[in-house]
């Protein structure tokens, strides 16, 4: 691939992460104020903060790897499971710092694990598209 194609991927997908948080971000503010929703705005904020922070590293690591001539899943791999044990450790930590258990933490899981969802799917298609620029150079 070539350096100017890698530029062109790896900015498409911030600017497609920052369209999809920002949108998730509002719907939900949206529900939340129509439906009377028991979640918090301290939520949407863990979400968001998740979701930019995954999302400039895996920039970055678009970056690196469509520079690179040689293509391997490794470092999406790598990425796809210190992403989701990170997850993990999120709402552990809410847990823990909160003292909420069962039902009262269900509206922060609900919303952080939209945030997740939608920008894992966002991932998996950035990375699909990766592999075939790369695979089509070769």
């Amino acid at each position: 691939m070539s350096r100017r194609g890698g530029d062109m991927l790896h900015k498409a997908y911030w600017k497609s992460a920052l369209w999809l948080t920002a949108g998730i971000t509002l719907l939900a503010l949206l529900a939340i104020n129509t439906y009377f929703l028991n979640a918090k705005v301290e939520h949407l904020v863990a979400g968001v903060a998740f979701s930019l922070l995954s999302a400039a590293c895996f920039t970055g690591l678009l970056k690196k790897v469509t520079g690179e001539n040689a293509m391997t899943l490794t470092p999406f791999l790598v990425y796809a499971t210190a992403r989701l044990l990170t997850a993990v450790a999120v709402i552990g930590a809410y847990m823990v710092f909160t003292g909420l258990r069962g039902r009262a933490l269900l509206p922060f899981v609900l919303v952080f694990s939209t945030y997740f969802i939608l920008l894992d799917a966002l991932d998996a298609w950035f990375m699909m598209k990766a592999v075939r620029d790369i695979n089509q150079q070769a």
